[in-house]
């Protein structure tokens, strides 16, 4: 068995599986749950000194959709949507961590690393939301620069409008950063034009690591009804969002080189096996785990167990970022060599698939034999022929 144990801001996880700030770290027996199940780590539930966050989480509303954005009734499938309007942790802040210090032991003695979440709306309040945290001893403090949900209250400036303002961010972090010695992780937005811009903000200011990312805000429609799904906008995340969350990943981890936690987009430990390859070191998890449960994060660990072996990795640790360093610009595009699809002709039915997707006019059929003239190398022949019979080769 391989060996999964990470090292992140200085502090080893037992593996890079950790349940994400989100409902299933929400309460005690929560978080009981979610030691139990074998994680590396937790991001607490966000607490929260804005009222207004707090009560939001009091008119909860979560769905699943499938591929074609029907609500889900029963079977969920893998590449679900999930879509839902929730605020932050309910209980005042220091309610919250009392739970979460009677839920440290437990913690400890299974090797389960806290993390802790705040959200302010002024820059005193983090300040002191993140003192509180270090004073229950917790060493690592996420600050929720991502929540998707304040965007749609007017009054309420945290969360994703905090991660979109590149100065007031910097501000919160250099205060912060400046009041406490716990390492800081900023979990940012996706929604900003560059998300390696804001990272290089809060690094600057003195943030530790990041998480990338935080849900999308979108809208979705019930067409019988003639009416959006649970009101309105709301936050949108799941599987399908996994390659738009790896290209930040990606890119953060190229041009900053910071330590990374991926979240949004995880399903299982394939998944898991990508996001740590593109560059992040702890891995968050979320909406499946509202799908299936607790015994996900379980299986997950056994799963990435035995990828690794099959590939032949003995530390996990040895396969972050090795997938990034490979990447090339478009620009080096032009370096590689050329390409073309053949045919192989006793696989070939004649069908003329091929020619419907070719739209560099490069294939012809004749007398149901495929002939391939002036080809650019696309690939799209390839996906597209029912039979396997098309491939790629060095032209």
């Amino acid at each position: 068995m391989a060996d999964l144990r990470v090292r992140f801001l200085d502090v080893e996880f037992k593996n890079p599986i950790v349940a994400a700030s989100a409902e299933p770290t929400s309460d005690l027996q929560n978080l009981k749950r979610v030691v139990e199940s074998g994680v590396g780590g937790f991001v607490m539930k966000t607490m929260t000194d804005s009222e207004a966050m707090r009560n939001l989480s009091y008119q909860t509303r979560w769905r699943f959709l499938d591929e074609n954005h029907r609500i889900c009734r029963g079977k969920i499938p893998r590449l679900f949507t999930f879509y839902g309007r929730t605020g932050l942790e309910i209980r005042e802040p220091k309610e919250w961590l009392k739970e979460i210090k009677e839920v440290k032991k437990l913690a400890e003695s299974e090797g389960c690393i806290i993390i802790g979440s705040i959200a302010s709306t002024d820059v005193k309040g983090w300040v002191d939301l993140a003192r509180m945290c270090e004073d229950a001893g917790i060493r690592m403090v996420e600050l929720n620069f991502g929540c998707p949900h304040p965007s749609q209250m007017e009054g309420t400036k945290t969360g994703m409008l905090v991660g979109q303002d590149r100065e007031l961010a910097g501000e919160i972090v250099k205060a912060v950063s400046s009041a406490v010695s716990a390492k800081l992780i900023i979990k940012l937005t996706p929604q900003v034009a560059d998300v390696v811009e804001m990272a290089r903000t809060v690094v600057d200011a003195g943030a530790s690591a990041v998480t990338l990312t935080n849900r999308f805000v979108g809208f979705l429609v019930d067409i019988e009804k003639a009416e959006p799904y649970i009101y309105g906008t709301a936050g949108v995340g799941g599987p399908w969002v996994k390659p738009l969350t790896l290209r930040w990943i990606y890119q953060v981890y190229r041009d900053i080189g910071v330590p990374i936690t991926g979240s949004n987009g995880v399903y299982d430990a394939k998944d898991v096996v990508e996001f740590m390859m593109t560059g992040a070191t702890l891995v968050q998890m979320c909406s499946v785990i509202m799908a299936e449960g607790y015994k996900w994060f379980t299986k997950t660990i056994k799963d990435l167990n035995a990828i690794l072996d099959q590939y032949g990795y003995k530390n996990v640790e040895h396969v972050i970022g090795i997938a990034a360093k490979k990447a090339i610009s478009y620009a080096d595009m032009g370096k590689l060599p050329k390409e073309r699809a053949v045919v192989d002709e006793d696989l070939c039915t004649g069908c003329k698939r091929c020619v419907t997707s070719c739209f560099y006019n490069a294939i012809q059929v004749k007398d149901k034999k495929v002939f391939i003239e002036n080809c650019w190398g696309c690939g799209i022949c390839t996906c597209v022929c029912p039979e396997g019979a098309i491939r790629l080769v060095y032209s």
